[in-house]
């Protein structure tokens, strides 16, 4: 792993509001610029960043959480973890996102690491993610951190009338 220190791994509070959504509309743009036509997603992006500012200034989790990655009090990356929503013993990543300028310095890892510990702790057997079909990059990365692609897959469509294929991915959080 190659994290440069000092990198600081924290829960996210509502004063972190404005640096998540910033972060996260940017990490957006660069992951899905291939599979949403320029117009569209500068919309989504928009909608990213106002929809985690709203949620985080709120605080609005549940048992869900969420931690960030910052350097110089710079937010780089969060993960947004928490129970499956089906019921079962099993946790699921919602949200994994890395600023363009942090990617592939260890940080993704880190995070989801992180998550793994917290969910194995609380007794979660395994851990879930959905990622998007074409994003390689990311499905290589959830690969090489043990995931296995389930064969489950759906189409969610982001209101452009053309659904994007999302795939699911598990693997043991022990």
């Amino acid at each position: 792993m190659r994290v440069n220190v000092p990198l600081l791994v924290r829960e996210v509070t509502t004063v972190d509001a404005e640096a998540v959504g910033e972060m996260h509309a940017e990490a957006w743009r660069a992951a899905h610029r291939d599979l949403f036509e320029g117009r569209w997603l500068d919309l989504l992006v928009d909608r990213q960043r106002r929809t985690w500012t709203s949620t985080v200034s709120a605080g609005r989790w549940g048992r869900d959480t969420v931690l960030l990655a910052e350097r110089d009090r710079k937010v780089g990356a969060f993960v947004h973890f928490g129970p499956h929503g089906a019921g079962l013993r099993e946790g699921e990543i919602f949200e994994l996102s890395v600023h363009p300028t942090v990617g592939g310095r260890g940080v993704a890892p880190m995070l989801v690491d992180a998550a793994r510990e917290s969910l194995a702790e609380a007794g979660f057997r395994h851990l879930r993610v959905w990622t998007l079909g074409g994003t390689n990059h990311v499905r290589r990365c959830y690969e090489a951190l043990g995931f296995e692609e389930t064969g489950r897959r759906r189409e969610h469509d982001y209101g452009d009338r053309r659904p994007v294929l999302q795939l699911e991915y598990r693997r043991r959080t022990t």
